[in-house]
């Protein structure tokens, strides 16, 4: 299958997120024309300062709010070229917030919206597909009993929580998972009933962890993943793994998210289906053990806990059949084949990146 982008236009929404900054490089590296979406002129300065090479590459719009009546309404109407895909990222994934309906759910599930609504009125017959970057939080459920192995998750399986639920019990967790699945709940239910001339292709990973490339301004700018799940055992959050648990125990590197969206621009076989990336485990044990084993100089700040016990005391999570999945991303890929990045790789990378910031000494 063709990797290559030359001569068509792609709209890429919140370009200096921790995974649009991967897939920007990689729609980049093919050739695409790329118009990019940022919440501001800074944070588009941003990006060129960090990646001056992107400069000539890439158009930068400004949308301040995805909440607004028609925010991607002009982008549309002022492409000059009309635009062959988009991919639409911007999602919020702050788990500090303090209304998780208006801070959280609102802004995933009308953003998602506002940008289908905008491709169908203003999208014409050039556009042939629009990339959502979901969860694996849409499909797995959020009361699963984690101390028992259940029957492995599928692409036709839907998170059951609700906003009452995370509202009710004021757990952002639950409210980031209710934000994703309402969000890509409402992109199926809107091809079902707009019938709109472009298809639907869903990205659901999981814990996406792996290095970062996208502007880095403090230890605030780690992006939350890999804050909760590397950098909070190197910055002193966590002094022992006794105790610490994670939201979910599987994983996947950023690079294979990002590939995985722009390989599925072209990919027939991805054409309206879900597709889940799990890599493999991951957990606080799994993550301080390859920390402490790749990183001597850090050893005396990670704690050591139990490396022979992979996971928490009575955690047995539920795992993935993701064989549908699997057959579309090799589908999708340069040689017919899809093999995830491991943790081990993952991880170091991710640190290598962290460290080389100066962010965390």
């Amino acid at each position: 299958m063709s990797q290559s982008g030359v001569g068509q236009h792609v709209l890429l929404t919140g370009a200096n997120g921790f995974v649009a900054s991967h897939i920007l490089s990689i729609l980049i590296e093919r050739g695409y024309t790329v118009t990019a979406t940022v919440r501001s002129e800074a944070k588009a300065k941003d990006i060129i300062r960090t990646h001056p090479s992107w400069e000539n590459a890439v158009k930068f719009v400004i949308v301040a709010d995805f909440t607004s009546d028609g925010p991607f309404d002009d982008i549309f109407r002022n492409s000059g070229k009309p635009f062959d895909y988009v991919i639409h990222t911007a999602s919020p994934l702050k788990f500090q917030v303090s209304d998780i309906q208006k801070e959280m759910i609102e802004p995933a599930e009308m953003g998602t919206t506002q940008i289908l609504k905008a491709a169908q009125h203003f999208g014409g017959p050039s556009l042939k597909r629009f990339v959502l970057l979901g969860s694996a939080v849409s499909v797995l459920n959020s009361f699963e009993d984690i101390s028992r192995e259940g029957k492995p998750y599928t692409e036709k399986d839907w998170n059951p929580v609700t906003a009452e639920q995370a509202i009710a019990r004021n757990d952002t967790v639950l409210g980031y998972n209710v934000s994703k699945t309402r969000a890509e709940a409402a992109a199926w239910d809107f091809m079902k009933k707009a019938k709109p001339t472009f298809d639907l292709t869903v990205i659901n990973p999981d814990i996406i962890t792996g290095p970062m490339i996208h502007p880095i301004h403090g230890p605030k700018s780690i992006n939350e993943t890999n804050h909760f799940a590397i950098a909070s055992f190197i910055d002193g959050t966590h002094t022992q793994i006794e105790g610490v648990t994670f939201p979910f125990y599987h994983f996947v590197d950023v690079r294979d998210v990002a590939r995985s969206h722009v390989d599925a621009l072209k990919n027939p076989a991805a054409t309206n289906h879900r597709v889940l990336l799990i890599s493999g485990l991951i957990s606080p044990q799994l993550v301080v053990n390859i920390i402490r084993e790749n990183f001597p100089s850090l050893k005396d700040r990670v704690p050591e806990g139990n490396p022979g016990q992979a996971l928490p005391s009575g955690v047995c999570p539920t795992g993935w059949d993701t064989r549908i999945s699997q057959e579309i991303l090799a589908n999708g890929s340069h040689d017919g084949k899809w093999e995830y990045i491991d943790l081990k790789r993952s991880i170091v990378d991710a640190v290598n990146s962290i460290l080389s910031t100066g962010i965390l000494h």
